[in-house]
């Protein structure tokens, strides 16, 4: 589970610190460039409501093997990235795969761990951030060995192939059933739709995850306009991660002792929208101060959003089910973000309202907490 996870965010991560590059070498407007982490967020969302067909047809250990190595061939084809097309296309791909194994892992967590939800979560959270922060920081130096920022991105597959190798014994366990009919409509009927939890605890992931992948995506080029090197900002964008593994393992840890999740999630909402509001305000006074503060803040709050289908879900298929719905509506929702953030530089030359407006969506989200009662319990199975 944790090599797994930790697959989920290289192929993203490594993009930001080389994007300037990238922008330049194939003449890029900053919208298009946002699309290399913005279709990868987009397709975790769209792609997330396959997972549980496919989990119901492969069985859930085989279909996430098969999104693994989907991850895995989509970053290795990035060796051709030279070409937009086919470097665009990876990026769907991509998406394609995290989104099924992503969506697939909180039922995994509901069969084994059903009583340590959140800290079991906050472990896979962790390796998906330290994935993250390693490619953040090793993108840079990686493009000076290969000479090539292509190899630098198709270096990341290794890591797939490895957790591929180590997950395939779990893919012989023989099922128990015959696999069923598995189509979209089946296995979502029209009133899973209309339950008032699913769309809340949806629209709360959008927004957490759109100030993720947005300040993912924008905080080295933000640096770089302030007139730091590549290397700096990929520096500022791997203390960024870096911190996020503190808030994921710490918070999610502590979360478990509690029943309620409110109080945890409104402290790490609250330290992020510190840090955002500084970033915005004072972008050279203190930098790695407020990018720590931000970086423990949405490293809390990532692993307990996860956690919210996981606690409202009666059972592991209900836990499936609603986790499929809501990334499929939190990431195509966050998706956004990343892009919305490069047409407002386009237009206004700087990233001083790109960064205000998060700011205002972190204030948003930390409204919405106070509706995270426990005690809720959803039924979706069949």
């Amino acid at each position: 589970m944790i090599l797994i996870s930790f697959n989920f965010r290289p192929a993203i991560a490594s993009v930001p610190p080389l994007l300037e590059l990238i922008k330049t070498d194939l003449n890029l407007s900053y919208f298009i460039a946002s699309l290399l982490t913005t279709i990868p967020t987009l397709s975790m969302g769209i792609f997330a409501l396959l997972a549980v067909p496919f989990s119901r047809f492969f069985g859930r250990e085989k279909a996430i093997f098969y999104a693994v190595f989907l991850i895995g061939i989509a970053t290795l084809s990035r060796l051709w990235g030279s070409n937009l097309l086919l470097l665009l296309g990876t990026t769907l791909v991509l998406g394609m795969g995290i989104a099924i194994a992503q969506t697939l892992l909180p039922s995994f967590v509901k069969t084994y761990f059903p009583n340590r939800a959140a800290s079991v979560t906050g472990i896979y959270a962790t390796s998906l951030t330290l994935g993250a922060a390693v490619a953040a920081g090793f993108s840079v130096p990686l493009l000076t060995f290969f000479g090539d920022w292509t190899f630098s991105l198709a270096f990341w597959s290794i890591f797939a192939i490895i957790a591929l190798v180590v997950w395939f014994p779990l893919t012989l366990q023989k099922r128990s059933e015959t696999p069923p009919t598995a189509s979209i409509s089946s296995v979502f009927p029209k009133t899973t739709w209309s339950h008032t939890w699913v769309w809340a605890i949806s629209l709360f992931l959008a927004l957490v995850t759109l100030l993720f992948y947005s300040v993912l995506s924008w905080l080295s080029p933000l640096y770089m306009s302030l007139g730091w090197s590549a290397n700096e900002a990929g520096l500022l964008l791997t203390v960024f991660l870096l911190t996020q593994l503190l808030g994921t393992a710490s918070i999610s840890a502590l979360a478990d002792s509690n029943i309620d999740r409110r109080p945890w999630i409104f402290f790490s909402l609250i330290l992020s929208a510190v840090g955002l509001f500084a970033i915005t305000m004072f972008p050279l006074l203190a930098p790695y101060l407020w990018v720590s503060i931000l970086g423990i803040g949405l490293g809390g709050i990532f692993p307990l959003s996860m956690t919210l289908p996981i606690d409202y879900s009666s059972d592991e298929k209900t836990a499936e089910k609603l986790t499929s719905i809501v990334l499929f509506f939190g990431y195509s929702l966050a998706a956004i973000g990343p892009s919305g953030m490069g047409i407002i530089r386009d237009i206004f030359g700087d990233y001083y309202l790109a960064f205000l407006s998060l700011f205002f969506i972190n204030i948003l989200a930390l409204i919405f907490t106070f509706k995270f009662k426990p005690g809720i319990s959803i039924n979706l199975s069949d």
